[in-house]
């Protein structure tokens, strides 16, 4: 708008409302000059409905079913759960807020919404009038009907159906992967009556614009952790042994495919490769309860796998910390093999990051990178190995092990200049302009 932009959250930290005015706004100052920020203020029994239930213990499981039935198919990944009626009131409520807060905006220009957590606020700013372009922006992926419909039951569908007639209030609705879109599309067509239309969907008689806008990252930012950060002490320790690195970061999450790759690791270890394992899980969503199967599958093979590492004499760590942005970068920097095994992804922002860092390696020395095949960073960028980022199916075990020993020898190659560059150009700024710029066009 006139007045710059707003950026709408949610006050949740200890002290956040002694930052804020009366009406909950604030100004947070940037790299790119100031911005307004307005906190909306929660009870904890509405969040925890809105947060725990309906986004992440509903939304988040059902929406990364995209080919495999993961409950199905892992002995940890957890059923999607039909929210209360209480639950899905506070969903409600919540987007409600955020669309009231947008609508209060002055002169407010256009209204990009972010994510799962707010898929109904696209339709409730068109209902109150908003007058300005909409966007909305999935992160995460979005599923395939013909998984999906087991957990379809009664209301669960009409949940789902209010979910997608919420994004459909947007003008201008975008996805990760070309994938993603396909499956939106088919969902609003049977869920939301909507019908395919040129350039995008029509419902209620006006164009719904979809389209895949790959998120990108800061290169910038990895590039100066990379350039300042030192070794981490494992990483010295690895060396010293003249053992290659193989690292696995992420949060740890269902979603993330960390038992399938820690089993990958212990196999690896007992046909007697030789190498350092240095995997972190940093915690997630603490308190919300669908995370303890996981937490057991990661520490029996967690157990396993150091077991197997002891008896080669190769050191190994899976340790679940929340671990600083430097020392991220520096083991991304440096390790021979960054493995990354998402079940499912809406991108996966380290591949994007590990390419970044490992540029100032040279060419010869740098890492191959493996990701789940059904991760968006496969999917965009091309996982046949080429480039360095090689597709891995972590479903597999006979796939997962292959990227493994192949990768810990360089091949089918390593992260080239060419994939480099592509990271460096979609990022994260070109990837807002760009949906933004489509969503001027919207009118």
């Amino acid at each position: 708008g006139h007045g710059g932009t707003t950026w709408i959250g949610v006050g949740m930290g200890r002290f956040d409302r002694e930052w804020v005015d009366a009406r909950g706004y604030e100004i947070l100052e940037t790299p790119r000059g100031p911005l307004r920020h307005r906190r909306l203020f929660f009870g904890s029994a509405t969040w925890q409905g809105h947060y725990g239930e309906v986004a992440n213990s509903f939304t988040w499981p059902l929406f990364h079913l995209v080919r495999v039935d993961l409950p199905r198919a892992t002995p940890y990944y957890p059923e999607p759960q039909p929210p209360s009626a209480a639950g899905w009131q506070s969903f409600v409520l919540v987007n409600r807020a955020f669309a009231e807060a947008a609508c209060e905006e002055d002169g407010a220009q256009s209204c990009w919404v972010h994510d799962y957590q707010l898929a109904l606020v696209p339709a409730m700013l068109r209902e109150r009038g908003f007058r300005g372009p909409i966007g909305f922006f999935l992160h995460i992926p979005f599923p395939a009907l013909a998984v999906i419909r087991p957990y379809l039951s009664g209301e669960v569908r009409e949940r789902l159906a209010e979910i997608v007639r919420g994004m459909l209030g947007a003008d201008l609705a975008g996805f990760q992967t070309p994938g993603d879109v396909e499956r939106f599309a088919e969902a609003a067509c049977e869920l939301a009556g909507a019908r395919p239309a040129a350039g995008g969907l029509e419902v209620d008689g006006r164009l719904v614009r979809v389209g895949a806008y790959p998120v990108g990252i800061d290169p910038e930012e990895v590039l100066a952790a990379a350039r300042r950060a030192k070794p981490v002490t494992r990483v010295r320790a690895a060396r010293e042994l003249g053992l290659p690195v193989v690292v696995g970061l992420e949060r740890g999450d269902f979603t993330k495919g960390i038992p399938e790759r820690l089993r990958a690791i212990a196999e690896a270890y007992r046909q007697g490769r030789r190498f350092a394992y240095i995997g972190i899980a940093s915690p997630t969503r603490e308190g919300v309860e669908v995370y303890g199967a996981l937490e057991a599958a990661i520490e029996r093979e967690a157990a396993r796998a150091r077991e197997a590492a002891y008896w080669v004499g190769c050191p190994f760590t899976q340790v679940r910390a929340a671990v600083g942005w430097d020392d991220v970068v520096a083991l991304q920097r440096d390790a021979d093999v960054v493995f990354t095994s998402s079940l499912a992804d809406g991108m996966n922002l380290v591949p994007l990051q590990a390419a970044v860092a490992q540029s100032l390696r040279p060419a010869a020395e740098r890492a191959v990178v493996l990701a789940g095949v059904d991760a968006g960073v496969t999917k965009v960028y091309g996982g046949d190995g080429r480039d360095g980022l090689r597709a891995v199916d972590p479903l597999d075990q006979g796939s997962l092990l292959e990227g493994l020993t192949e990768g810990l020898e360089g091949r089918p190659a390593r992260i080239s200049d060419r994939f480099i560059a592509q990271v460096r150009e979609r990022d994260a700024r070109s990837w807002g302009e760009r949906f933004l710029d489509d969503l001027e066009g919207t009118c």
